[in-house]
């Protein structure tokens, strides 16, 4: 996998995790299943990611290993402040 490739894939899923936050934040937070709702914008963004992904990256053993290791990165990354937030309401 070249750095491009990677600089990609990474750049994508910070920048839609970003925006996934902000709308939580803006629009879904304290208001009813505002859990629920997160999960399927969530699993959304992932979807998008995910294709993008593949269409961008060469598919090999390799560059698979990394789109995992990026996808269970960046699901702690979010999960863990937008459950913080969750719990204090």
């Amino acid at each position: 996998m070249n750095f491009l490739d990677s600089f990609i894939v990474i750049s994508l899923i910070a920048v839609l995790n970003i925006i996934v936050f902000i709308i939580f934040k803006k629009y879904l937070y304290g208001k009813e299943n505002a859990g629920m709702r997160f999960v399927l914008l969530n699993i959304s963004k992932d979807i998008v990611w995910l294709v993008i992904s593949l269409l961008v990256i060469e598919k090999n053993k390799a560059n698979f290993l990394f789109i995992i290791i990026c996808f269970i990165v960046a699901s702690v990354t979010i999960y863990t402040p937008v459950i913080k937030q969750i719990n204090k309401s």
